[in-house]
């Protein structure tokens, strides 16, 4: 008799709960750290990303792989705390250019530290081979996920 494959033991069911507990254990850090508004914080790295440069909603949503409204409530609730300002495009007074204030880049600097200490208690134990090895895979799959097309450093999920 073959064995069925439990849900449990697929690899992508794992992959899931890794990345819920992940985010939880970030939006719970970012909470005690007053920053508990952000809502999407990977906003905040791809506007630093692009400092210096016009990115419009389209532009942000089409680098984060998400939809021009989901971009559009992010903002809103940015904007709202203080931490992204919507200027007037210089050539097309409806296209709005988005960027960094000082409190963004403030709270851009936590959330940086808080990333790489949650991804330090996530990664305990692993070797540095290992840890690359982890980083192969990923790209590995991103890839095979978006039909061989390549990866960019940041993914705008978090």
């Amino acid at each position: 008799m073959l064995h069925k494959e439990r849900e449990a033991d697929l690899p992508g069911i794992t992959f899931q709960a890794v990345a819920r507990a992940r985010k939880q254990r970030m939006l719970t850090e970012l909470a005690e750290r007053g920053l508990g508004d952000l809502g999407n914080p990977m906003l905040l790295f791809l506007l630093r990303e692009r400092e210096g440069r016009v990115s419009s909603q389209r532009e942000l949503s089409d680098a984060m792989r998400i939809s021009p409204a989901s971009v559009a409530v992010s903002l809103k609730s940015l904007e709202r705390g203080g931490y992204v300002e919507k200027l007037p495009g210089e050539a097309d007074q409806r296209r709005k250019a988005v960027r960094l204030t000082g409190k963004g880049r403030e709270a851009m600097e936590t959330c940086l530290q808080i990333f790489r200490a949650v991804d330090r208690q996530m990664f305990a134990g692993f070797t540095p081979a290992e840890m690359e090895q982890v980083r192969v895979f990923q790209q590995r799959m991103l890839r095979n996920l978006r039909g061989g097309e390549a990866t960019e450093r940041m993914d705008g999920s978090c």
